[in-house]
């Protein structure tokens, strides 16, 4: 028998807002002007970095611009590659390409979606400068291998956390392991800000650079808007900080909320051959930001069943295609999982309003898809 589909929609991403949100964005609205034009920003740079224990952060416009500040004082450049995974989206490979160096395009584990360390070791030549990594989806990568490897070959470690405020690796924060870490807080992350990035690192040099680069290059040192560098304009507004800095100080119940949501669904799925679901591994907290399903039967493909979703008004997605393919790029290394992934890889919805009855809905639309209601 035909499903109806839902009448709510079971968005992919959203918020969870309270009042305090409303408070402080209030507050920096009526407030966050003159001597405390920057309070809130302050507050929120504080407040990440004391959660994520590093000792400098810088917030920025959005995670891209954060990004592409940790590749600039990493000394990314010309002639440089830079190892990349070759499953995210775009902005982790283009940030690179923005210094001039090249993304040099690598495997995933087939567990977490992240960098496959293997791949990251046999890819190294002399022209290797750094690692750029991704926690997918809030699942941490092997930073333990990861950093021994970049100990070994002297190389920077740039941590694109974008999606993973709030996962752990070994007790500790993903997004301060690396040289630098950077979270974003577009609308579709965990916290969210509308759009926001932050820089975190515990190099003062690196932390000074980036103030410097997202500043315009000014300094006035001759004169009052002198600048002695090329810059960009990287900074966050206040008012916005004022909204990243109350979900950061929620975050451990936004994550509760996350996991709760992807409990629902292992209770659900996990028995479904047709169907794997990535779980943390052990001694790593995953905030399930987005839960990653990989479909395992060619019955039906994996847009076919995201598409049908999408006709019961479940919104799930499916995964990023492999950078190495876009016409910008090059690819070196077959790289057969991420291959693997982007045809038969999805998310499920995770929006941070999806209640019990919403999360059964959606595994009863995709058990009755796989021929299994």
């Amino acid at each position: 028998m035909p499903l109806k589909p839902s009448k709510k929609k079971i968005a992919f991403a959203g918020s969870s807002m309270t009042q305090k949100e409303v408070d402080y964005v209030v507050d920096a609205v009526k407030h966050g002007w003159y001597d405390t034009f920057d309070k809130d920003t302050k507050l929120f740079e504080q407040g990440i970095a004391a959660y994520t224990g590093r000792a400098y952060a810088l917030a920025g416009f959005c995670c891209t611009h954060s990004m592409h500040l940790g590749c600039l004082v990493s000394g990314f450049g010309p002639g440089d590659e830079v190892i990349c995974t070759d499953f995210s989206w775009a902005a982790t490979a283009h940030v690179i390409a923005y210094t001039g160096a090249t993304p040099v395009f690598v495997d995933i584990d087939p567990d977490t979606w992240c960098i496959d360390p293997k791949a990251i070791a046999d890819a190294i030549t002399p022209k290797t400068k750094g690692i750029m990594l991704v926690h997918s989806f809030g699942q941490p990568a092997d930073m333990d291998a990861i950093m021994r490897i970049a100990r070994e070959h002297n190389l920077r470690v740039v941590e694109d956390a974008a999606p993973s405020l709030g996962s752990m690796y070994h007790g500790k924060s993903v997004g301060s392991f690396g040289d630098v870490g950077c979270f974003s807080f577009h609308g579709a992350k965990i916290a969210v800000s509308g759009e926001g990035g932050v820089f975190l690192t515990d190099r003062k040099e690196m932390y000074d650079q980036a103030v410097l680069q997202s500043n315009m290059g000014r300094t006035n040192r001759l004169a009052n808007f002198w600048c002695d560098s090329m810059g960009y304009e990287y900074q966050m507004a206040n008012v916005v900080a004022a909204l990243c800095r109350a979900q950061v100080e929620r975050i451990e119940e936004l994550v509760a909320m996350k996991r709760r949501i992807f409990d629902w669904y292992w209770e659900r799925l996990k028995n479904v051959p047709e169907l794997k679901l990535l779980r943390e591994k052990p001694d790593t907290r995953c905030n399930y930001a987005y839960p990653a399903v990989l479909l395992q039967t060619d019955e039906i493909s994996r847009n076919d069943l995201v598409s049908q979703l999408k006709t019961l008004n479940i919104h799930a997605r499916a995964a990023f295609p492999r950078m190495s393919k876009f016409p910008m790029y090059q690819a070196r290394f077959k790289n057969p999982v991420a291959s693997l992934v982007e045809t038969h890889g999805f998310n499920l919805p995770s929006a941070l309003n999806i209640t019990e009855a919403d999360a059964d809905f959606v595994c009863t639309a995709v058990k009755h898809l796989l021929g299994r209601s």
